[in-house]
């Protein structure tokens, strides 16, 4: 859902996921990164790119985050077959929520673009 802003000033984003090994990304194409304001702000989201580049929307498409500090999560897409069980994630399980991830994103004015990264699945 995209929201319509009042007078925000977003921060164009373009991010990058890889893996702390240095193993290719493109297992996680399709994968949403989703940002939540620490100060209670608006949250954002992307999807990442077979060449692991996301770009972050808010209040329009890839309009960028609010500055500030957010919480970022990264999530598989959903199962294209609700009648079959979802294929096995690529990142670890710690990555799905807010709480555990362990990822931050700092957005400040001028500032374009961020990087995360992750692990692989066990």
């Amino acid at each position: 859902m995209i929201l319509v802003g009042c007078g925000s000033k977003t921060v164009p984003i373009n991010g990058r996921v890889k893996f702390k090994d240095g193993s290719d990304v493109s297992a996680l194409a399709g994968y949403e990164v989703n940002l939540q304001s620490e100060g209670g702000g608006a949250s954002s989201y992307g999807t990442i790119e077979p060449n692991g580049t996301f770009k972050i929307s808010t209040f329009g498409e890839n309009d960028g985050a609010l500055p500030g500090t957010h919480k970022a999560t990264v999530t598989p897409p959903a199962s294209p077959d609700p009648d079959k069980p979802p294929p096995k994630p690529a990142i670890a399980p710690k990555y799905g929520s807010f709480d555990t991830s362990g990822l931050v994103v700092e957005v400040k004015p001028g500032q374009g673009t961020v990087e995360l990264e992750l692990e692989r699945a066990p």
